[in-house]
């Protein structure tokens, strides 16, 4: 599994047992959660809409440019969730395996970066008072991370 569109939770213990590779030295895990506050409003849970086939689609090529950037990068493993999503819960998570551990950072920053302003996903926040908000998503990063990671191929 390179990508998987989920609406049950992610089975981390899974996906950090397949990522496992003799020849790797370097096994890195991101796990994006549901935060319990944004903007100073009291967040309840959030819901993630998605157009599974465009967003399997922008992932399998983020994934392949990704191991084209950084051909040494052995396995990337991207589980997204769907659906509605408790706080502490998780909507995302990723795992790279290579035998070094700067093109893991950087394949990871990659992806995790590029999900955000490339993947179709829609964001609705449920806030504790009962207010709901669709948000927008970001308008990609300025990170120095990110300009390197874009650079670097």
């Amino acid at each position: 599994m390179a990508v998987a569109i989920i609406r049950e939770p992610i089975d981390k213990l899974a996906l950090d047992k397949n990522a496992i590779d003799p020849a790797c030295g370097a096994v890195l895990t991101f796990s994006g959660t549901v935060r319990n506050t944004h903007h100073h409003r009291l967040v309840k849970m959030l819901s993630y809409e998605t157009y599974e086939p465009m967003a399997r689609r922008e992932l399998e090529k983020m994934v392949s440019e990704c191991k084209r950037r950084w051909p040494g990068l052995r396995k990337i493993q991207v589980a997204h969730r769907f659906g509605k999503m408790n706080v502490t819960e998780s909507s995302v998570y990723i795992t790279v395996s290579s035998p070094h551990r700067e093109d893991a950072f950087l394949g990871l920053r990659y992806i995790i970066d590029n999900i955000k302003k490339d993947v179709p996903f829609w964001k609705k926040e449920f806030y504790e008072d009962g207010e709901s908000e669709w948000l927008h998503p970001e308008d990609g990063c300025s990170s120095d991370h990110l300009t390197l990671a874009r650079d670097n191929g």
